[in-house]
C-alpha cells in the first residue's frame, strides 16, 4: 500500500440543511488512515504518512477553528491537530478522488445559543454627501465600510442574530437618526464601521472608540481591536472614548475605524473583498469574545 502523501490542508465553514460547520479539509495523494482523539481544545487526527508541505500552524481564525497544526514527530507519522476556541461535537468523512480529501466538520451550534434573541446595529458610517476619508488614490471611505458592514450582517445572520443596518444605500443619514434606531430596535449592541486617517501615510492599524457612558463599552472595544489586529496582521492604535457615542445612552457601542484608508498599503488592501471579509471576521470574533468572556468582567 502506498504511503499518503499530505499536499494540502485548507478550512471554510459551510452551510448543510440550516446548520453551519467549522470544516477543515485535508488533501493527501491516497486515503490517510489515521486515529482520531478529540481533546478539550480540539481535535488530533494521527496516522501514517508523510507530509508534503512546511510543518506548523495555519491560522484560520472563523470564530471557532482557532487553526490547524501539522507536525510530523516521526518519519512516516502525521500529527493534524485543529485547534477550537470553544468545544464542539464533529464528524470526519472521506472523499475519494484525486486528491482524496478528509474533512473534518465541527458544528458551530455554539454560536446560536450564544447569539441568540440577540438584536445588534450595523452602521456602516457617512454616505451621500458625507464621503468620509479619502486614501492617497482617492478611495472612499463611504464605499469601503458597506462591504464590511454587510460581510458582517452575513456572520450574524448565520448565528440566529437579529441585525439591520442603518443604510445600505449611499445615503447621508445623521448620527442621531442612527442612534434612534438602535435606541427603537432595543438593540444589545450598536457597531459603527468606519476607516482611519492619519497625515502620515505610512501609519496603518485599526482603532476602536466607544460609548464612555456604557461600563461594557470599553471591554467590547478592546476585544475587537485585539481581534482585529490578529485577523488582519496590522497594528491595534488603542481605544478611545467617542463623544457622538453617548447619544446612544448605556447601550454597549464602537465606533471601529477597521483600517487605515490613508496608508498607502493599507488602501490598497481596502480595494480587494478579501480586506472586507476579514475585517468582518475580526470584529465579528470581538463581539463573539465579549459576548463569552467581556460582560463578566463588568459584573
Amino acid at each position: 500500500m502506498k504511503m499518503p502523501v499530505i499536499t494540502s490542508v485548507w478550512s471554510k465553514v459551510v452551510e448543510e440543511d440550516g446548520r453551519f460547520f467549522s470544516t477543515a479539509v485535508v488533501e493527501s495523494t491516497v486515503e490517510f488512515v489515521f486515529k482520531v482523539n478529540k481533546q478539550d481544545n480540539g481535535i488530533v487526527l494521527k496516522g501514517d504518512a508523510r507530509l508534503n508541505m512546511p510543518e506548523g500552524f495555519v491560522a484560520v481564525k472563523d470564530g471557532l477553528l482557532k487553526g490547524i497544526s501539522l507536525s510530523q514527530p516521526a518519519p512516516e507519522v502525521v500529527l493534524i491537530k485543529l485547534e477550537l476556541e470553544h468545544p464542539a461535537d464533529f464528524r470526519v468523512e472521506v472523499l475519494p478522488g484525486i486528491p482524496v480529501r478528509t474533512i473534518v466538520s465541527a458544528d458551530r451550534g455554539f454560536f446560536e445559543k450564544l447569539f441568540g434573541g440577540k438584536k445588534i446595529i450595523i452602521d456602516p458610517g457617512h454616505g451621500g454627501t458625507d464621503c468620509g476619508h479619502r486614501g492617497p488614490v482617492s478611495l472612499l471611505e463611504k464605499n469601503v465600510v458597506v462591504p464590511i458592514a454587510l460581510n458582517l450582517e452575513g456572520l450574524f445572520r448565520q448565528t440566529g442574530a437579529k441585525t439591520a443596518l442603518t443604510r445600505r444605500n449611499d445615503d447621508n443619514i445623521p448620527f442621531r437618526r442612527r442612534a434612534y434606531l438602535a435606541k427603537k430596535e432595543k438593540a444589545d449592541l450598536f457597531l459603527s464601521i468606519h476607516t482611519r486617517f492619519c497625515k502620515d501615510c505610512n501609519s496603518g492599524g485599526s482603532v476602536v472608540f466607544y460609548n464612555p457612558f456604557s461600563r461594557q463599552g470599553n471591554i467590547l472595544a478592546r476585544l475587537i481591536l485585539a481581534e482585529l489586529s490578529q485577523v488582519l496582521k496590522i497594528a491595534a492604535r488603542g481605544i478611545g472614548g467617542s463623544s457622538e457615542l453617548k447619544m446612544l445612552g448605556e447601550m454597549p457601542a464602537v465606533s471601529i475605524e477597521a483600517v487605515t484608508i490613508s496608508n498607502w498599503v493599507e488602501e490598497g488592501l481596502l480595494r480587494s473583498p478579501t480586506i472586507h471579509r476579514k475585517a468582518a471576521q475580526g470584529i465579528f470574533n470581538g463581539v463573539k469574545n465579549y459576548l463569552v468572556f467581556g460582560k463578566g468582567e463588568c459584573e
